[in-house]
C-alpha cells in the first residue's frame, strides 16, 4: 500500500494502512524553505547538507495528518520512538511554534501540526498528569 501526500489540498491519497508499509509524504519546496528558514542556526545546517530533517518534518505531519499513534509510523521514516523523541524535545523548546508560523500561508499543513503540538503539550500539562495519577494512596 503506498499514500501520496497532495500538498495542494493538504490530504493523503490512498488508504492509510495499518502495517509498515512504505508511505510517501514529501514537503515541496516552497514549505520546505519556509521551514528552514525558521529553524535556529546549528538545525538549519544540518537541514541543508542532509535530509534527516526534512524526513523527520514528513514524518511528524504524516503522524498529524493520519492521527495514528506514534507506533503506527512506517518504517520508511525510521524509528517511531525517535522520532517521537525527537519531536517531544521540539515541542519542550518551542521549536514547534517558530516552524507553525512559518507555515502560516499553508493552513493545510500548519493547522495539523498545530493540532498535534497542542495535543502533546496539553498531555503534559501537570493538572493533567495529576488527574492521570488519580488520588494518592497514604497508608496512614
Amino acid at each position: 500500500m503506498r499514500e501520496e501526500w497532495d500538498g495542494s489540498r493538504g490530504t493523503i491519497a490512498g488508504d492509510v494502512g495499518m502495517d509498515d508499509s512504505v508511505a510517501t509524504l514529501q514537503l515541496d519546496e516552497a514549505r520546505w524553505s519556509a521551514v528552514v528558514a525558521t529553524l535556529p542556526p546549528l538545525v538549519r545546517a544540518r537541514a541543508r547538507n542532509g535530509v534527516r530533517t526534512r524526513a523527520f518534518l514528513e514524518a511528524v505531519l504524516w503522524i498529524a495528518m493520519t492521527r495514528q499513534p506514534w507506533g503506527r509510523l512506517p518504517k520508511a521514516w525510521g524509528p517511531w520512538h525517535s522520532v517521537y523523541v525527537r519531536f517531544t524535545r521540539w515541542a519542550q523548546s518551542g521549536l514547534w511554534d517558530e516552524v507553525i508560523a512559518s507555515l502560516h500561508a499553508h493552513a493545510d499543513v500548519a493547522d495539523p501540526l498545530r493540532r498535534l503540538v497542542s495535543d502533546y503539550q496539553l498531555s503534559r500539562h501537570p493538572a493533567s498528569i495529576a488527574r492521570r495519577a488519580g488520588p494518592r494512596f497514604t497508608p496512614f
